[in-house]
């Protein structure tokens, strides 16, 4: 039975998609996880930095292809992104990446569903098709309070928040925590573990780098990741068209110390999440 995580941060900019992405390679190709990866924000940042511009054109054009397909339908659709044309069940609308992982595409339509007619859709869909298929299912969720944030968390077991060394991303973790305890398992009594806080974007030799983990050592002591992510161009312009040709750490031959920053990362996201 898979272990479903949700990445979320409630601030943007926080490199939680590169960092999702990198975490479920690095699982599969490192440590021989099955992954699959569900990005659930309209905004699409996963499936671009996974996808190439020929099969993010077919997806624009084929939305049913998506996680719009069984958040807004339950028919089978036509499987315009593989080789073949043939009908296929929308369990089957994973596409694989790289011959790596899976990835469940976002779609911009999403944003035309009422989801919060149907809180609980993903969490049934991953029970009912993916979760006797894969060890894990990471969700990239959007950085805001919605109904996106909802539904991936209503769908997760556990969460980890990504977040950078400033005062900005520490305000959102009280406003994610109170969320959680009010709504999630306020409202609707689910209840959800805390993996911890992975510092993103590092630079160790800034002072607020030492004001914001000495804050978190001080809150957040048994929840902060001791493996750290330092600043590199490579996390900043994690979409960028130069990046494609070695969009993945773990591949990379000139970033060592990054490589083996994820590498050690992802070991210990298995031990924290028990996955």
């Amino acid at each position: 039975m898979a272990k479903t995580i949700a990445f979320i941060n409630m601030k943007g900019g926080v490199g939680k998609t590169t960092l999702a992405v990198n975490m479920a390679y690095a699982l599969a190709k490192i440590h021989g996880k099955k992954v699959l990866l569900i990005d659930i924000d309209p905004q699409m940042n996963s499936t671009q930095y996974c996808l190439s511009q020929e099969a993010l054109t077919q997806l624009v054009e084929e939305p049913n292809r998506t996680i719009f397909g069984f958040m807004n339908q339950q028919y089978q659709v036509k499987a315009t992104l593989k080789k073949y044309t043939q009908d296929e069940p929308l369990e089957n609308l994973t596409i694989n990446v790289d011959g790596v992982f899976d990835i469940v595409a976002s779609h911009m339509k999403l944003m035309e569903i009422n989801l919060d007619q149907r809180p609980y859709k993903l969490r049934q869909y991953i029970n009912n098709h993916f979760a006797s298929k894969y060890d894990v299912i990471i969700l990239d969720c959007p950085p805001t309070i919605s109904e996106y944030t909802k539904m991936g968390l209503l769908a997760a077991d556990s969460y980890v928040v990504p977040m950078k060394a400033d005062a900005f991303s520490m305000f959102g973790l009280p406003m994610l925590q109170n969320y959680i305890d009010s709504h999630i398992y306020g409202e609707f009594g689910h209840e959800i573990n805390f993996i911890g806080i992975i510092l993103n974007m590092v630079i160790p030799s800034r002072l607020i780098y030492k004001k914001v983990k000495d804050k978190l050592k001080n809150d957040w002591k048994d929840y902060i990741f001791m493996n750290e992510i330092p600043y590199r161009e490579v996390i900043v312009k994690g979409l960028d068209d130069e990046l494609n040709k070695n969009k993945y750490i773990v591949d990379m031959t000139v970033e060592t110390e990054l490589r083996k920053n994820i590498e050690e990362l992802s070991l210990e996201l298995i031990q924290r999440g028990r996955l």
